[in-house]
């Protein structure tokens, strides 16, 4: 029975609403206590239910798998997944605290529809469950949710799909060879589900059991497409069977179909019907080859940046195909392993830095973000007259840092701090394996361009290298100066010096670039971060002011000048550099909690609380806007409102713990001392050498 509304739970809690109950639990929504004057943070939280009248060997199965669910939502942390908060008993009960997501669910949605969902849309969300099932399927071991169906997906109200129950979520054992416990909604549930399969034709029976066997990533799969089945038709697939020919599209007339040779057939009833085949040999492989092959049922689908390939989806027969073009995907009729290309989403055009789904601006140089923003190659354009080929070098005159000059800090002042030489040298690479059998210098760039966007770097470097020893072109040396600088930026925290080689291997091939093209607006913003990254200030300002002089209302460039300026202390400068960003964006997150961290610094507390504010509003999945809000009114000594705040940050990102100590601190302030150790824990758990941690804990 819920519990009524205005229950405090863990004296933090209070409930505002049901949200749903079910056999393992209740869900409510429940609002943090102590957050009056200020906008309300919502949370779910899930109550386990346990009768009173079951056995002690019940009651001990069911606290089991729910403290399964909590450790299998603590270590998740995908947009597409609500973030789990905070474990606690209350009253003799068990309940945990997550992210509350907005919106209606899918079963919501078709009752109210009373009819099938729009076709693209319903696409799009199940592009979007596909990539929270390869985040979940991607980790050791393999994370199966097990009971995948229109009830279990949230969309918010602009329109994203996100999954929100666990309960009977399971990691992969491949040492087993059937589950513990079958579980699952029978309609959308794979034959697995069962705990075993049987020959076709033939019924499971005493005498005839069939094969054992245990849901693995592919059981998603098959529930995937039964969920779309139930969402483009308003009809519950039957259970345990494979759609027949036709039967979608006759349950709705409506789906788009397009002409193969002779044969009209409808691109989203195969899909389906592939996901749901019995044999999960013959599904999809993997959820990044169902997204792939669901993008391509979307009208007016993206061509491909490679030359195109096919592959055939498999559907009831193996005479009943459909071509599906894809990105660099090889796969065999009969439901061998696919190796798919990822679609990565927000890519920043300027960096090449990969954001989080729905981020507005670029996390490392603030360029603003548009939605579903990929990374699109330039055109290549080779030059008539080849030149030599271009290797990868040692630089010729080491780039020195100059000392800073902290007297008379203008603008055209800025100098860098004192470091020592740094000399380049090429990237020790393994042998070049594809790389020895590709001699067409088109595909080579391309090539390159997908590895850079899946982070292969090496791969990358490779291609582009190989690109450039058949024709020089100003494309090929900025992607290239790009794989090298995310290269250095990747080892920045394991090895220091190659770090700095490959980012000084970047600032040559940009110089090189700008020989071809001297109007470069980006190369010169890449050389500027490059140098930035190098805390070569002088020479990170000249660029970005040739950047600035290029495209005078790029607000992103005043980020960067920002933060030249505060790195080197010369608030003045940086506040000036961050209000002329605003006056072109004034909605610019970054700049905003740039601009706070400044006040901050500068003892401007309010003011800083204001800026935040504003930031948090634009984006409120922010977790630097949130800590950074934390620190402020920590400065004043608001212990409680810091508190909101730096959960919010938590929320956002659990894994942070600069987090974690200032939580610990304010416990401490307020003399909550078990809370105060707990934070403390958690964020040596994460960082062993916080030095904030450190020093609370000897203050308790």
């Amino acid at each position: 029975m819920a519990l009524p509304l205005g229950t405090v739970l863990d004296g933090k809690f209070k409930i505002v609403q049901v949200l749903g109950e079910g056999g393992m639990g209740t869900v409510y929504k429940v609002e943090q206590a102590g957050s009056a004057g200020t906008a309300p943070y919502y949370y779910a939280v899930k109550e386990l239910l346990i009768e009173q009248n079951v056995s002690a060997e019940e009651r001990k199965t069911a606290i089991e798998r729910f403290g399964k669910e909590i450790a299998l939502l603590r270590d998740l942390k995908h947009p597409r997944i609500p973030s789990l908060m905070l474990p606690f008993e209350d009253r003799g009960n068990y309940y945990f605290a997550m992210e509350f997501v907005p919106g209606k669910s899918l079963e919501k949605m078709l009752e109210t529809a009373q009819g099938p969902l729009p076709e693209e849309q319903v696409i799009k969300w199940g592009m979007q469950i596909c990539e929270a099932l390869s985040y979940i399927h991607s980790r050791v071991p393999p994370i199966i949710l097990r009971d995948l169906k229109p009830g279990n997906i949230m969309i918010t109200p602009d329109g994203e799909a996100r999954l929100i129950d666990f309960g009977i979520a399971r990691r992969f054992d491949p040492n087993k060879r059937t589950n513990t416990e079958n579980l699952g909604t029978i309609s959308y549930a794979s034959p697995e589900h069962l705990g075993s399969i049987t020959m076709p034709g033939q019924k499971r029976s005493a005498q005839n059991p069939g094969q054992l066997v245990q849901t693995d990533a592919r059981s998603d799969i098959y529930s995937l497409g039964a969920t779309l089945y139930h969402l483009l038709t308003n009809y519950e697939p039957d259970p345990i069977q494979t759609p027949a020919p036709g039967s979608i599209l006759a349950k709705n007339p409506r789906l788009r179909t397009i002409q193969v040779g002779n044969k009209i057939i409808c691109p989203i009833e195969q899909v389906i019907i592939k996901a749901m085949q019995q044999n999960s040999a013959q599904r999809f492989q993997s959820a990044e080859a169902m997204r792939v092959a669901l993008q391509q049922c979307l009208p007016n689908s993206q061509p491909t940046a490679l030359p195109a390939t096919t592959i055939q989806v498999p559907a009831m027969s193996a005479n009943a195909t459909v071509i599906v073009p894809t990105i660099g995907t090889t796969a065999s009729v009969n439901g061998a392993n696919s190796t798919m290309s990822t679609g990565i989403s927000l890519v920043c055009p300027k960096c090449g830095f990969q954001n989080r789904p729905g981020a507005k601006f670029c996390k490392r140089d603030g360029q603003p973000l548009l939605p579903g923003a990929t990374a699109v190659p330039p055109q290549v354009r080779t030059q008539t007259a080849p030149r030599a080929p271009i290797r990868a070098q040692p630089s010729r005159q080491p780039i020195r840092a100059q000392p800073v000059q902290p007297t008379q800090p203008s603008s055209s002042r800025i100098q860098a701090r004192p470091s020592q030489s740094i000399k380049a040298r090429p990237v020790t690479t393994p042998a070049a394996t594809a790389a020895a059998t590709v001699v067409n210098p088109t595909t080579a760039y391309q090539l390159g361009v997908q590895h850079l966007t899946r982070k292969e770097f090496v791969q990358a470097i490779n291609m582009f290298k190989l690109a450039l020893s058949a024709n020089t072109s100003y494309e090929t040396l900025y992607q290239l100066g790009r794989a090298y600088r995310q290269y250095g930026q990747s080892l920045k925290d394991s090895d220091k010096k190659a770090a700095q080689e490959n980012l000084t291997l970047a600032v040559e091939r940009w110089e090189e670039a700008i020989r071809y093209k001297a109007d470069a607006f980006d190369v010169y913003f890449q050389l500027g971060m490059c140098y930035r990254d190098l805390e070569l200030y002088q020479k990170a300002e000249a660029a970005f002011r040739k950047a600035l002089s290029l495209n005078p209302q790029d607000s992103a460039v005043y980020y960067q000048l920002g933060m030249v300026a505060m790195e080197q202390g010369y608030s003045r400068e940086a506040e000036g550099y961050f209000r002329e960003g605003l006056k072109i964006n004034p909605n610019h997150a970054l700049i905003l909690v740039a601009l706070a961290r400044l006040y901050i610094k500068t003892r401007q507390a309010r003011n800083a609380i204001i800026e935040l504010q504003r930031a948090t509003r634009i984006d409120s999945t922010l977790w630097e806007g949130w800590l950074a809000l934390g620190h402020a009114h920590m400065e004043l000594r608001e212990w409680k409102s810091a508190l909101s705040a730096l959960e919010q940050a938590r929320q956002n990102n659990p894994n942070v713990p600069e987090i974690y100590s200032a939580m610990a601190n304010c416990y401490l302030k307020m003399s909550k001392r078990a809370e105060a150790r707990q934070m403390i824990n958690e964020a040596l758990a994460r960082d062993p050498n916080n030095l904030e941690a450190l020093r609370v804990q000897k203050q308790i």
